[in-house]
């Protein structure tokens, strides 16, 4: 597998990737994936009847046990996070996001939730994550095993702002590991890419992005998108 030094020298040079505000439109179809599409969920700008409609894609067990879960604007936080994903998610899958049927629960192998999925009722199926801080969500779905990770800088300036990558990309890379690999062996057959994610500079934070795919040198599986 290449060598990577994604927390400096090359690495600090790449252009965060964009992540594009969630679209709220139920109808809408958005299945682009080549192979990762990231967005960005920022709670604070949605309306009442907003709310409302999101809560409409959870299912009724969910809203449930979200609500017994964490009382408050924390629950309330929690309930906005979850519906936002299955939105997400009936877009890319093109299905009703109720339907979608998400794996979140621990890994078998390990215990730790990592490599999470979402299938549709005709049988497609999406690897999954997200991670948020304050009022900023940010949403990643791929074709394969996908993690975020977020790192907050210990202080104003470049130096705190790389130093809180390290703690964003070990995070996103632990969850990016297929179930099943978790305890198997390093496999040469696999690398993971690792990425930034553009987030704006008010929420304070490094948000990185980590894939596992197949090593493909002369082709590879996941290319940067242009930057003019």
């Amino acid at each position: 597998m290449p060598a990577t030094n994604p927390d400096g020298g090359w690495g600090a040079q790449r252009t965060p990737l964009p992540a594009p505000p969630l679209g709220l439109d139920p109808t809408q179809r958005d299945g682009e994936l080549d192979p990762l599409a990231l967005r960005t969920f920022v709670l604070s700008t949605l309306s009442p009847e907003d709310r409302r409609a999101l809560r409409e894609r959870l299912t009724p067990e969910e809203r449930a046990r979200l609500a017994a879960e964490t009382a408050g604007p924390e629950g309330e936080r929690l309930l906005m996070i979850r519906a936002g994903l299955r939105l997400l998610l009936g877009q890319m899958l093109d299905a009703d996001p109720g339907a979608v049927v998400l794996d979140d629960g621990p890994c078998p192998h390990c215990g730790r939730p990592h490599d999470l999925t979402a299938s549709s009722p005709a049988g497609r199926r999406l690897h999954y994550a997200a991670v948020g801080r304050g009022d900023l969500i940010v949403y990643a779905i791929c074709r394969f095993p996908v993690g975020l990770g977020l790192g907050v800088p210990d202080g104003p300036g470049r130096q705190a702002w790389l130093r809180a990558r390290r703690p964003a990309r070990l995070a996103a890379r632990r969850q990016a590991v297929a179930r099943g690999l978790c305890s198997a062996p390093r496999d040469s057959s696999l690398e993971h890419i690792v990425r930034y994610v553009d987030t704006a500079p008010e929420y304070d934070c490094v948000v990185s992005v980590a894939l596992e795919v197949p090593y493909r040198p002369d082709n590879p599986v996941f290319r940067d998108p242009p930057t003019d």
